[in-house]
């Protein structure tokens, strides 16, 4: 059963809600762009797991390339989808747990 409607939360509005208590005019901006990771589950992602991974892995000899650590091993995007990077062997690092987190961090605070 669908809510009853209700008035925008907005003070002086009185249009009806349509999205979380806010009529149109009220409303947050609707995302412009969808996730990179949502955007891109088809065959590039497919690709990236069954052929640029293994032979990342395999290029830079199964070993973290900044610390040299041969355990707890993960294959990072050297740029990051989202920030136009590609999903080609080029793009492609082999980090340890702890350097990929720290890379991350980094990439996310724009260092």
């Amino acid at each position: 059963m669908p809510r009853a409607a209700s008035v925008c939360y907005v003070r002086g509005c009185t249009k009806r809600t349509t999205y979380r208590g806010r009529c149109p005019d009220h409303a947050p901006p609707a995302w412009e762009t969808t996730s990179a990771r949502n955007r891109e589950k088809g065959p590039e992602r497919r690709s990236w797991d069954r052929v640029v991974r293994p032979r990342a892995l395999a290029r830079d000899c199964f070993a973290c390339v900044l610390c040299g650590v041969r355990e707890g091993l993960e294959v990072d995007h050297v740029l990051p989808i989202a920030k136009g990077g590609s999903w080609s062997l080029d793009n492609a690092q082999t980090l340890c747990r702890n350097c990929h987190r720290e890379k991350t961090q980094n990439d996310r605070h724009g260092r």
